[in-house]
Order: C-alpha cells, then structure tokens, then sequence
C-alpha cells in the first residue's frame, strides 16, 4: 500500500541557545604610584548576567489530545510525502471551520478567520513561527505479507542492517515517509524501509486514508488556536491548494 498523503521532513520545534558571556578580565597589577591605592572587587552586574535559557521539549502525541477516534488510530507529529500537503488563502474573509481538538465525526465547531494570502506548509517557516502552527496526521496502521524469502536493508534508529523475512510473516505499516520509504513494525522493533525492496508478491491490507490536521492562530481579537482538518481547508471557497516552486521552499503569497 502506498500512502497518498505527502510527507514532511518534521517540522520540530526551533530551539535557540544562549551563548555564554565573555569572561570579565583580571585588573592589572597597581603600578609603583598606585601600590597604597585600594583595589575594587571586580564583580559581575547581575543585570547584564546572561541566564541559559531552558531547552523546550517537543511535543509527543501524548500531550495533544483527541476525541471520537475509533481504537486503532494512531498520531504522527508530521505531514508525510515528498511535497507536503499545503494551502494558501487567496481572498479576503475567509473563515474556515475548526475545531478545539482533533476529532473525528460531528463535534461543535469553532468558525476560525484566516488571513489574506497566508500558506499553510510544514515549509513556510516564517508563518509556522509567527502563529505557532502544528501540523499533525492522524494514520491507521495495517498489516501486510510477505509471500516470499527476502533479504532487505532497512534503517534501525541510526543504522543499516539486513532483515531476513520468510514467506507468510507480516509486518505493520506504520506511516508512510518519502520517496517509496515508510515506517514498519515486527515484534515491536520499527524499522524504515523501502517498499520497492519488498516482494512484488506482497500484500497490503487496506485501511482508511491519513487524516491531517494544522493547529492555526485565528484572526479573531482573541487569537482563538483551532485544529483544521486539511481537507475541510481545501473545501473553502478563498482557499487553494498551495503550489511549490522548489523542495524545502514554502511562504505566503506575494
């Protein structure tokens, strides 16, 4: 099965570091004509005194809840594909329907404004910073069969090794990546993999497509935060799909 969403290289959080200050130099010996003449103390002003700024921590799907999801839904902290999903506002007054909390199925929405020719995309950096905007996939896992031996090369945490499988194992299909590359699972051990290193004779189980979801700042005068479904984003009129010019390049409209 190859999932049709698109991927994003995660958009984590930006962390920033303070920089240490210099060090405050030793005062210079006194010399002859000054040897009876006191020595101030060299102290640091506590006001001018950097302080390291405590690192954030990112956000795992246990610290954002949901509502209504069948058992068997699982959380990604990204937007999969070689281009992510995407979209921009194209018209003045467009207002979007949203929700407090990613749902699934009919719950009270929140009617969110967005601004004039602002781009939704993992890739539109400036615009994620200035409204804090997240961007999360809801994906449902299935399994799959492999009908002969094999031998391929998947990624383990930091390294490469071969995994042999025999005709008849089954493996999960977490979430799909890029590029062919997608997440798997056997006997609790996730591996990355390319699903043309796999058998042709494979079978994929089917499941629901990806549901993905971006947490915006609305234009309200209380900044109301709203979760909106992409594809209830594409069906607004004021609202199109969000067309890339290069790899890793998104921004709002000109």
């Amino acid at each position: 099965m190859i999932r049709t969403v698109l991927y994003a290289a995660s958009a984590g959080l930006m962390l920033t570091a303070c920089t240490p200050s210099e060090p405050v130099p030793s005062p210079e010996p006194p010399t002859s004509d000054q040897s009876d003449a006191p020595v101030d103390d060299v102290q640091s002003d506590p006001s001018t005194t950097e302080t390291t700024a405590e690192p954030e921590t990112a956000p795992s799907p246990e610290d954002i809840p949901t509502k209504g999801y069948p058992e068997g839904w699982e959380m990604q902290l990204y937007w999969s594909g070689e281009y992510p999903n995407a979209f921009s506002v194209t018209q003045e007054g467009v207002t979007v329907m949203g929700h407090e909390t990613i749902t699934y199925g009919e719950y009270p929405p929140i009617y969110c404004g967005l601004p004039n020719k602002a781009t939704y995309s993992p890739w539109n950096r400036d615009r994620n910073e200035r409204d804090r905007i997240e961007y999360v996939a809801m994906v449902y896992p299935t399994t799959f069969t492999i009908k002969e031996d094999v031998t391929i090369s998947v990624l383990v945490g930091d390294g490469e090794e071969e995994l042999s499988l025999s005709a008849e194992d089954q493996m999960v299909y977490k979430s799909y990546l890029a590029e062919g590359f997608f997440i798997a699972e056997k006997d609790g051990v996730q591996y990355e993999m390319n699903e043309g290193d796999l058998p042709q004779s494979t079978v994929f189980e089917q499941g629901p497509e990806d549901q993905e979801w971006v947490r915006v700042t609305c234009t309200d005068a209380d900044q109301t935060r709203a979760w909106v479904l992409y594809e209830d984003a594409i069906g607004t009129p004021g609202v199109e799909r969000y067309e890339y010019t290069g790899f890793g390049e998104a921004a709002d409209l000109p």
